[in-house]
């Protein structure tokens, strides 16, 4: 029995078509690339940061390290 006769929805023809599913399936794949850039370019930025931070003397390796750690206890529960 077909899923719109179980469910009493009928899907719109287009969406279970195959050139539907190969391009959402090709955005979904540039969306991911986007996201890992992103976080990328942000680890990058951070590491730069915390280099000229220790560089300068602001804080130690130490107080960065413990900084970080207090972050994810919280961040994670």
């Amino acid at each position: 029995m077909p899923y719109y006769e179980l469910t009493g929805y009928d899907m719109p023809e287009f969406i279970s078509s195959p050139i539907f599913l190969i391009i959402a399936a090709i955005l979904a794949v540039l969306l991911l690339i986007g996201i890992v850039k992103g976080a990328v370019r942000l680890f990058i930025w951070v590491a730069i940061i915390a280099v000229i931070l220790i560089g300068l003397g602001v804080m130690t390796q130490e107080d960065m390290r413990d900084w970080f750690e207090n972050l994810l206890k919280r961040v994670t529960g």
